[in-house]
C-alpha cells in the first residue's frame, strides 16, 4: 500500500534535519569558525586544514530539497487525511517527530545566515537580507509553544513508563537548536551590532533545554535499562541522547563568545567541552550496546527513524570540527576527520537505503507495522495456516494398505503432527476464551460469543478426529478398520481447514481491532502473562516449536520470541531453553543472534538474568 501522501509521517522530516545537520558540521569545519581559531605566536591560526564551503554548501541544499518536498506531501496529508496527522501528534510515540520541522528551519537560519550581505548601520534591509531571521522566528517560536504544550501535556496526562520516548528529547533539543543560531544570526536588528537581546533570548532557550536534557536523560535511561524498549523500532532514538548535550555544548560556547563583557576567551573555550565529551562516552556506550553479545541496535529492518541517528552523529562531528578549530592539535584533527567520515557514512547509508525503500515501494511511505505484547496471538495464527499445509500433505500421501517403511513415517508424521496441533488449538482457545476474548466481552458484551461457540464445537470433532488419528498407528486393528479411519479423516479435515481458516481470519478482521485500538500497552502485558500462566510447561514445550517451526518468515520467528519476552522478560531463557531443545542448530543459531537474551544456561553466549 504504497501511497506519498496517505502515509507520510512526521519522523521523515529526520532526513532533511540530518544532511541540514551534516551541512552544519562542514560549516564550522570550513573558514566560517576562523574568527573562533586559536592562533600561533606569529598570530597564525592554529587549524591547519580548512573544508571546503562547497561540502556544506551540497548537503544544505540536498537537506532543502528534501524538506520542501515533504513539506508539500504533508500538507497535502494535513489536507486529506486529517484525523492520520492528529493521531501523530496525541500520540507520545510519534508526536516529538513535529519537533523535527522546527528543528529543521531553525538550522538552515545558521546556514544560511552568512550568505546574506548585513547592511550598515542606519542603512534600511532589503527583503532577502530578512531571509536567515525569519527562519529563525518561524522555526524557534513554534518549537517552543510545542514544548511547553507538550510539557504541559505529559504533566496533565495519566501516562506510564512504556509511554515514555527517548525521542522527547527532540524538544530540548530544537530548544538548544535556538539557543545556538540566535546569536549567531542576530535575531533582532540587521547589523548584529547590538547583540544583548541576541544573547538574552539564546538563554532564554538554553535555560529549558539544559533543564529538560537532564531530567529526560534520567528519565529515558532508566526506562531503557529497565524496559529493555522490546519494540527494536523504538530504540534508535537513543541516539538523541548524543546530541542533547553537543548542541548544548555548541550553543554554550556561542553564547559565551558574544556575551564578551562577562567571559573572556579562555573560560569560553573550556566551559563547553564537557558536554563534546559527555557526547563522545554516550557515543561509546552506544557503539558498545551494538556489538554481537547484545545486539541493541540494528535488528529492524531500515525506517525513517534511522535518520534521528544520522543527526546525533552530525552534532559530534559538529562539536568535533569546533574543537579543532580551537586548539588545532594533531589528535583534534584526527578526530575530527574520524566523526565526519563516521557521520557521513550514517547519512550515506540511510540516503540509499531511503531512496531503495522508495522503489521497491516497501519499508517508505507505506503503512507502519503494529504490533505489541498480544501480536503473539495473530503469530499463532500464522503457525496454524502453515501446520495445515503440511496435515494436508501428509493425510493425502498417507496409505494403511502399504507396509512399506515410507509409508509406516508418512503415517507417524500425520499423527504426530495432527496431535500437537489439536494440542495447541486447544490451548489457544483457552487462552483466548478465559483471557483474551474476555477482556474483550468487557469492552463490547457479547462480541467474542461467535468464536467462543466455535472453540468448544472444534474442539470436539478434534478430539473425535485425534482418535481416528491414533488408530491408523494402531497395528492391532485390521486394515478395513483403519482405512476407514482415513477415509474420514480424509473427507472431513479439508473442510474443516477450511472453516478453521475463515474462523482465524474473522478473530483478526473483528476482534484484533479491539486489542489495537482500545487496550494500553499495560494491559497487554498483564493479558500476556496471564496466558502463559494459564498452561503449564508441558504444554508450552509443544507450543513455543509448533509456532517456530510452523511460522513461514524468519522475521515472524523472531518477532514471535520478542513478543513473549516484552511481557516476560524474567522467562525469557525459560523460553530460550524450549527452542534450544526443539530446533536444528542452523536455526537456533539464526535466532540465539538476534535474540540473545533468551540463550538459555550452559549454551554459548549464555549471560545471567539476575
Amino acid at each position: 500500500d504504497f501511497d506519498v501522501i496517505r502515509h507520510i509521517q512526521v519522523s521523515y522530516f529526520g532526513m532533511p534535519l540530518a544532511l541540514g545537520g551534516l551541512a552544519v558540521a562542514f560549516k564550522i569545519g570550513s573558514d566560517w569558525s576562523n574568527p573562533f581559531s586559536g592562533q600561533t605566536l606569529d598570530g597564525l591560526n592554529k587549524r591547519t586544514i580548512e573544508i571546503p564551503d562547497t561540502w556544506y554548501q551540497v548537503f544544505a541544499f540536498m537537506g532543502a530539497f528534501f524538506f520542501v518536498n515533504f513539506a508539500l506531501l504533508y500538507i497535502a496529508r494535513a489536507v486529506l487525511f486529517f484525523k492520520k496527522c492528529q493521531k501523530e501528534w496525541d500520540s507520545p510515540f510519534t508526536s516529538p517527530g513535529f519537533g523535527l520541522i522546527t528543528i529543521t528551519v531553525t538550522l538552515y537560519s545558521f546556514i544560511v545566515y552568512d550568505e546574506i550581505k548585513h547592511p550598515e548601520i542606519g542603512e534600511e534591509e532589503e527583503n532577502p537580507q530578512k531571509f536567515a531571521r525569519v527562519l529563525w522566528w518561524m522555526g524557534s517560536v513554534p518549537h517552543a509553544a510545542m514544548t511547553v504544550m507538550k510539557f504541559g501535556e505529559w504533566i496533565g496526562r495519566r501516562l506510564e513508563m512504556e509511554h515514555v520516548q527517548t525521542t522527547w528529547m527532540i524538544f530540548p533539543v530544537g530548544l538548544a537548536v535556538s539557543a545556538l543560531c540566535a546569536p549567531v544570526v542576530g535575531v533582532f536588528d540587521g547589523d548584529n551590532g547590538n547583540s544583548v537581546g541576541d544573547i538574552y533570548i539564546a538563554r532564554f532557550f538554553y535555560s529549558f533545554a539544559w533543564l529538560m536534557w537532564i531530567t529526560l536523560f534520567v528519565l529515558t535511561f532508566f526506562k531503557t535499562v529497565t524496559t529493555h524498549n522490546s519494540d527494536d523500532r523504538l530504540r534508535h532514538g537513543a541516539f538523541i541522547w548524543i546530541a542533547a548535550p553537543c548542541i548544548l555544548g555548541l550553543a554554550e560556547y556561542i553564547i559565551c563568545r558574544q556575551d564578551s563583557n562577562a567571559f573572556n576567551r579562555s573560560e569560553c573555550d573550556a566551559v563547553w567541552v564537557e558536554k563534546y565529551f559527555i557526547g563522545i562516552f554516550i557515543f561509546l556506550g552506544l557503539v558498545w550496546a551494538s556489538f554481537p553479545q547484545f545486539l541493541f541496535f540494528g535488528q529492524a529492518a531500515f525506517g525513517m527513524g534511522y535518520w534521528t541517528e544520522c543527526f546525533a552523529l552530525d552534532t559530534l562531528a559538529a562539536c568535533a570540527c569546533l574543537f579543532y578549530t580551537l586548539n588545532g592539535w594533531q589528535f583534534s584533527q584526527t578526530m575530527q576527520w574520524i566523526f565526519l567520515t563516521i557521520a557521513s557514512l550514517a547519512n550515506l547509508s540511510a540516503f540509499w537505503h531511503t531512496f531503495s525503500a522508495i522503489i521497491r515501494e516497501r519499508g517508505v511511505f507505506t503503512p507502519e507495522g503494529k504490533w505489541g505484547p498480544l501480536s503473539f496471538m495473530k503469530l499463532t495464527h500464522e503457525a496454524f495456516r502453515g501446520n495445515m499445509n503440511t496435515l494436508k500433505h501428509y493425510i493425502d500421501v498417507a496409505n494403511v494398505e502399504d507396509d512399506s517403511a515410507e509409508a509406516i513415517e508418512n503415517l507417524g508424521l500425520f499423527a504426530a503432527h495432527f496431535n500437537r496441533f489439536c494440542i495447541v488449538h486447544e490451548e489457544h482457545a483457552k487462552h483466548e476464551d478465559e483471557v483474551i476474548f474476555k477482556i474483550f466481552n468487557d469492552y463490547f458484551p457479547e462480541h467474542a460469543k461467535k468464536y467462543n461457540d466455535d472453540h468448544a464445537e472444534d474442539h470436539a470433532k478434534l478430539e473425535h478426529w485425534r482418535k481416528l488419528a491414533n488408530q491408523l498407528l494402531n497395528t492391532k486393528c485390521d486394515v478395513a478398520t483403519r482405512k476407514a479411519a482415513l477415509d474420514e479423516l480424509r473427507g472431513d479435515l479439508p473442510a474443516f481447514f477450511q472453516h478453521f481458516e475463515e474462523h482465524l481470519r474473522g478473530e483478526e478482521d473483528n476482534l484484533n481491532p479491539i486489542g489495537r485500538k482500545y487496550l494500553p500497552i499495560a494491559l497487554m502485558v498483564q493479558m500476556s502473562r496471564k496466558v502463559w500462566e494459564l498452561t503449564d510447561a508441558k504444554k508450552w514445550e509443544i507450543i513455543v516449536p509448533f509456532i517456530i517451526l510452523g511460522l513461514p518468515r524468519h522475521p515472524m520467528r523472531i518477532r514471535y520470541l520478542k513478543v513473549l519476552m516484552w511481557a516476560l522478560p524474567e522467562r525469557a531463557q525459560q523460553i530460550g531453553a524450549i527452542v534450544y531443545r526443539n530446533v536444528d542448530a542452523v536455526m537456533w543459531e539464526r535466532l540465539r543472534t538476534v535474540v540473545p537474551e533468551m540463550v538459555p544456561r550452559g549454551a554459548p553466549g549464555w549471560k545471567r538474568y539476575y
